[in-house]
């Protein structure tokens, strides 16, 4: 399991559900909206599982990945 964890804002509680969909971004004037589906899709096409749980000044992605066989 590794936990990625920051003391910003937070995502907003309308934006979570859709967080990881490509081309949504909030926040940055630079930002292309696709750095967490890339993660995700990285993620689960390794049979893994990546969450979020963001509250104001708490936010955390968690990624679970499968132990290995043997």
């Amino acid at each position: 399991m590794l936990r990625f964890r920051d003391d910003g804002p937070g995502i907003p509680q309308e934006l979570q559900p859709r967080i990881f969909e490509s081309f949504l971004s909030h926040g940055k004037e630079e930002g292309t909206g696709l750095g967490l589906a890339i993660v995700r899709q990285v993620v689960t096409g390794h049979e893994g599982e990546l969450t979020l749980r963001s509250e104001p000044g708490r936010t955390e992605f968690v990624i679970t990945l499968p132990q290995p066989e043997g």
